[in-house]
C-alpha cells in the first residue's frame, strides 16, 4: 500500500514539474511551441524569460536533458525531432533542424570562455559567444559535442564521441577514427 501511494505522489510531483517546465518555455510571448511538443521526465530547464523558443510540431525532449537557454538568446527545434539526455546551452543561437535524432550524451554549447594570456586568465563568467546550426536530419551517435561557430549539414551522421569544431557539409558520415595500442603485460 506505501508502494503505490508512493509511486502515486512521485507521478503527482513529476507532472508538476513538466507543467512548470512548459511554462519556462512559454514566458517570452515572441517564443513559439507547438502544442504537440514532449517532454519526458527529470530534465533541468534554466530559460531566461527574454529568451525566444521556437519549437515546431512533434518535438520531443524526453528524459534527463540539461537545458540552458540565457538572456536574449534564440533557440529552435525544427518538426519531428528527438532529444534525449543532452546537455545544451544556449547563450547565442542554437537552430535544430527538422527530423533530427540528438543521442544520448550530446553535447551543445554555442559559447566559451575568454581568456587573457598575459597574465594567464580564464573567466569564469564572461564568454564568446557564438551559434550552431544543425540541418534537417542529423543523427548524433552518444557522447557527440558540438562547439560553437559550427553549421552541420543536411543528412549527417556523427558517430560516438566524435567533438565537431568546424563545419560539416550536407549528405556526410563524420567517424571519430580511434587507433587502440594494445600491449602485452
Amino acid at each position: 500500500m506505501l508502494n503505490k501511494l508512493l509511486i502515486i505522489i512521485f507521478k503527482l510531483f513529476e507532472k508538476a514539474k513538466r507543467e512548470q517546465a512548459y511554462k519556462l518555455f512559454k514566458q517570452n510571448p515572441q517564443s513559439r511551441i507547438a502544442s504537440n511538443f514532449k517532454l519526458g521526465f527529470n530534465n533541468y530547464f534554466d530559460i531566461s524569460s527574454t529568451a525566444t523558443i521556437t519549437i515546431e510540431n512533434n518535438v520531443t525532449i524526453n528524459e534527463s536533458n540539461y537545458i540552458t537557454i540565457k538572456k536574449g538568446a534564440e533557440f529552435s527545434i525544427g518538426e519531428g525531432t528527438y532529444i534525449t539526455r543532452a546537455t545544451i546551452s544556449c547563450l547565442g543561437k542554437i537552430e535544430i533542424g527538422r527530423n533530427c535524432i540528438l543521442g544520448e550524451g550530446m553535447k551543445l554549447f554555442d559559447h566559451n570562455h575568454q581568456y587573457s594570456v598575459e597574465p594567464f586568465s580564464v573567466a569564469k563568467t564572461d564568454f564568446n559567444i557564438g551559434f550552431i546550426k544543425m540541418g534537417d536530419n542529423v543523427w548524433t551517435g552518444a557522447n557527440v559535442v558540438i562547439l560553437k561557430d559550427v553549421t552541420i549539414g543536411d543528412n549527417v551522421i556523427i558517430g560516438a564521441g566524435c567533438v565537431i569544431h568546424k563545419d560539416v557539409p550536407s549528405n556526410s558520415i563524420i567517424i571519430n577514427k580511434q587507433e587502440h595500442l594494445i600491449k602485452s603485460l
